[in-house]
């Protein structure tokens, strides 16, 4: 606990005040909402391809360690995260793991139960990431550039939250190799 706290403390250490204010208020917000259910659309850029590949479905979000994608487009395509437990099925593959065990998955899994959860900081911490912010009319959009000796297989996080309802709205992932992936969740029930 202590050491994540260094790292937490240390990551915010070299944000602004407005950062560290937004953080704060995206964080408090998103404590509210026990259960978050929306669409999302996920846009996938590659440079190898003309043609973005996209796919829909729903997301169910329960606090603090539940989230599971259900693809509608592809059709049975799934992300199932209950705990440690983590599920992927694309297309007739099926991947599942303990994150315990798996250091990467581990990443992964807490980077998208904080970010769904509105805890930047935590993303921080668990990518050792730089965080940049900026505020536009619409969004509070943190960008977290991942640190020396991080696990992620994304060198690039671009998190933005409304600035109505404070919930996660888009969710940009970069991959070293340039590729990207944009994940967007513009209507979403609360309870």
């Amino acid at each position: 606990m202590i050491v994540l706290f260094a790292a937490v403390f240390a990551a915010n250490a070299q944000n602004t005040p407005e950062c560290d204010a937004a953080m704060a208020k995206v964080a408090s917000e998103n404590a509210k909402y026990g259960t978050i259910t929306c669409k999302f659309t996920k846009t996938a850029h590659m440079a190898m391809m003309e043609k973005e590949l996209v796919s829909e479905g729903n997301l169910t979000y329960v606090r603090p360690d539940k989230l599971k994608m259900e693809y509608t487009t592809p059709a049975g395509d799934l992300l199932d995260i209950n705990g440690d437990s983590f599920t992927m099925v694309s297309g007739k593959q099926k991947r599942s793991s303990n994150a315990k065990g798996d250091g990467r998955m581990a990443v992964l899994k807490n980077t998208l139960l904080y970010s769904v959860g509105g805890d930047v900081a935590a993303v921080a911490a668990e990518n050792n990431a730089t965080i940049k912010f900026e505020e536009t009319t619409k969004y509070y959009t943190f960008t977290l550039a991942k640190g020396k000796g991080a696990k992620s297989q994304y060198v690039e996080l671009v998190l933005s939250y409304s600035k109505k309802d404070f919930s996660l709205c888009v969710m940009k992932m970069v991959e070293p190799n340039g590729n990207y992936t944009v994940y967007d969740t513009p209507v979403k029930e609360f309870k």
